[in-house]
């Protein structure tokens, strides 16, 4: 063939992939102008959220710490610069004894030195703080130790203590390091711990695993002593070596400084036009463990990014300003979100929406780190979910590897990417990524018990979180780039968003609604599937009850563009959606009927029991509601955000053990507790919990609150 004709050829070929491109592009992301998602994305960077995360992680920074100042007075420099206003840091006092809500303030401890040392029979250092900060445990104490070393398994439990005698002694150990210290040190006198990881010790032996000292407080008001951290590999040599009857002694030589401190918190922003609204709120929490815990900090590099980014396009003028407020915030996780509303109540009513960004930007091939978008909760159904969403599908449509996409047969086959974003010194790596429910745990759970929607963007798993490995080495500046152009477009567009805009959202919302009431069907012909016998009109129950809270969360998320869009027009555009949601319903539960109808045939039970099973009255006539003097989350499993609380209100440590809820894990308490609004009686409470999640007694939730009742967490009033 002729060379002009080839040319022509893969010219109209070239024009055509890119017309193809453009018309998939468009349907993937419907939201946003297509010219100002082009500005943002050709605009955004994935160096310069990088280059940040180097330069913060060289902080101590866990609050209250000295490097947490230090992070704080480089963001608030970093957000003037780039010419946002109303920066300011906020400080707020935290001692370790005193509490915000059900909150248990921590002390300030910054460590200077930790160092431990084989002593006999050779001379070896094992562990040194200023090589590896998560060698060293967070809130060890000063001093200077000299003991034989001894072997007690993992250390959790009484019996790994019996016929052994550790007073005076270093205990080596596999488990918790907290309730090492508690079992070896505080109760039975041992000088410290050694810790060893045993956490993907096949895959990677060499990883030494960050460990806290929770509580910082021993049951009668003792000190920890000292904790280090070892890896697998080191820590089952010296485990070895002792079984085989060596006599191994150790040395530590810890300094740190103590005592009471500070969260402080950064905030900024890009003004709207109408600072009558409320405003969109992008916060990242500015923690990196100062024992190791880089992966914290990705977020406030991408956030960073998202602020430098949004700032210069509207000051430019290169995008429009937009109608709210774009506030950026940066404090410690889940005590800087809390602590803010806590002393400032006024707030909530000025914040629309909040996008949560937790740990993004890792390298996913090495990690093994998956991008994820965890939704609201059901307690508080919201625009926010699918319209973030919008975004993270783009990104992840345009930047995932297909074989359609390829086009292996012409003359210039490709990777397989649709239209990839990448860093120039980033990877060429596809985006992985999921859309998910509510889960936590990060700062939006704090925020959702408080009324704000928020939503969380988030990587995990990472298997160097919280390791020496945990370091900006093992991030990606392609990755970082993506979840810039995914907040910063959801920022902007949310912050910019009209009247005129409610047409596209109700569009993407619906089409998301849809598979998620296919997803509630799924489930609920499944209770029916897997019911035997007589279980089965509890299982028609059951499944009737999926499908209705179905209805309950996306009406209740339509509901909530009000909020978004303003009440001009809304109810007639929105009416005839709530119509066939409710059409879809009693399809859903024609269906749901018909086959449990066969399925009563199958199981030879009789079609008439196929009904509500029913309450007893009792729970029908108590309406629980929040105390409003007891806000944000009351945690029965983590020590600071509700546990230490708890068991200093009861007076026992083992409370939870007492309440039947609790073993079903936290997020079923934490609903029970967000949907306690002073409208829904137990039962209601419970039947909007097990649609969530799965089914639960209605007794369990009563029990709940009798229990939050006695502590004046929630108060019970009569129907």
């Amino acid at each position: 063939m002729h060379r002009s004709l080839v040319i022509f050829r893969e010219v109209l070929f070239g024009v055509a992939v890119f017309l193809f491109i453009g018309e998939l592009t468009a349907r993937a992301q419907q939201l946003l102008n297509p010219d100002q998602y082009r500005i943002i994305r050709e605009n955004s960077s994935g160096e310069r959220p990088f280059a940040d995360f180097k330069r913060i992680v060289r902080f101590s920074g866990y609050s209250p710490a000295h490097g947490a100042n230090e992070v704080a007075n480089y963001l608030a420099s970093e957000a003037k610069s780039m010419g946002l206003t109303n920066v300011a840091i906020e400080r707020y006092p935290s001692d370790g004894k005193s509490y915000y809500w059900a909150f248990h303030t921590e002390p300030l401890w910054e460590a200077q030195k930790g160092e431990l040392w084989l002593v006999n029979p050779e001379k070896e250092l094992l562990a040194d703080f200023n090589v590896f900060k998560s060698h060293l445990g967070r809130y060890s104490r000063t001093g200077s130790v000299t003991a034989e070393l001894v072997d007690v398994g993992s250390g959790v439990s009484e019996k790994d203590y019996d016929g052994r005698s550790v007073e005076g002694k270093v205990v080596l150990a596999s488990g918790a390091a907290s309730r090492v210290m508690r079992l070896a040190v505080w109760e039975r006198k041992a000088a410290g711990v050694v810790f060893y990881r045993t956490e993907g010790a096949i895959d990677h032996p060499d990883l030494i695993g960050t460990v806290q000292l929770v509580p910082w407080i021993g049951p009668h008001g003792e000190d920890p002593t000292f904790a280090f951290s070892l890896s697998y590999r080191v820590g089952s040599e010296l485990k070895a070596r002792l079984a085989l009857g060596e006599r191994l002694s150790v040395h530590s030589e810890v300094e740190v400084e103590t005592g009471p401190g500070e969260y402080p918190e950064v905030r900024a922003e890009i003004p709207g036009t109408d600072p009558s609204l409320p405003a969109i709120l992008v916060y990242a929490h500015d923690n990196s463990r100062n024992t190791g815990g880089a992966n914290n900090l990705t977020g406030v590099g991408c956030t960073l990014e998202v602020a430098r980014l949004l700032s210069n396009l509207v000051s430019t003028g290169t995008l429009p300003r937009p109608r709210r407020t774009i506030r950026f915030m940066w404090g410690s996780e889940h005590y800087g979100i809390t602590y803010h509303f806590h002393e400032h109540p006024e707030d909530l009513q000025r914040i629309l929406a909040m996008i949560n960004i937790d740990m993004i930007g890792y390298d996913q091939q090495s990690s093994g780190a998956v991008f994820h978008l965890y939704r609201s909760p059901n307690s508080n159904p919201s625009f926010l979910d699918d319209a973030v969403q919008a975004f993270v599908d783009k990104v992840g449509v345009e930047n995932t590897i297909a074989i359609r996409n390829s086009h292996f047969l012409s003359a210039r086959p490709t990777e397989g990417f649709l239209d990839p974003l990448f860093a120039p010194t980033g990877s060429r790596e596809q985006f992985h990524y999921s859309i998910e429910s509510f889960w936590g745990p990060s700062d939006h759970e704090d925020a959702q018990t408080l009324g704000v929607q928020a939503i969380l963007l988030n990587d995990f798993p990472d298997v160097f979180l919280g390791t020496q490995e945990d370091t900006p080495k093992a991030g990606d500046p392609t990755q970082m780039r993506r979840g810039v152009v995914i907040a910063a477009s959801s920022a902007f567009y949310l912050a910019s968003v009209g009247a005129d805009d409610l047409p596209a959202l109700l569009h993407n919302a619906t089409s998301k609604a849809a598979k998620r009431f296919a997803d509630d069907e799924t489930k609920a012909f499944g209770y029916l599937e897997s019911a035997k016998g007589e279980g089965l009109p509890q299982a028609y129950w059951d499944a009737t009850n999926v499908v209705k809270h179905g209805l309950s969360r996306e009406t209740g998320s339509l509901t909530s563009l009000s909020r978004l869009v303003g009440d001009q027009g809304f109810k007639a555009q929105v009416d005839p959606l709530f119509t066939d949601f409710q059409a879809r319903e009693r399809a859903a539960l024609q269906r749901l009927e018909s086959y449990a109808t066969a399925r009563a045939s199958q199981l030879h039970v009789a079609a008439a029991k196929l009904k509500d099973p029913g309450a007893d009255a009792k729970f029908r006539s108590v309406i629980p509601e929040r105390s409003p003097d007891m806000r944000g989350p009351v945690n029965f499993f983590r020590q600071e955000y509700g546990r230490w609380w708890l068991m200093e209100k009861t007076g026992d440590e083992q409370f939870d053990q007492k309440v039947a809820l609790a073993q079903r894990g936290e997020y079923f308490m934490y609903e029970a507790l967000n949907f306690a609004d002073g409208k829904r009686n137990v039962v209601e409470i419970r039947d909007a919990v097990s649609a969530e999640f799965e089914p639960v007694p209605v007794a369990e939730v009563a029990q709940y609150f009798e229990f939050l009742q006695k502590l004046d967490v929630v108060r019970m009033a009569a129907k």
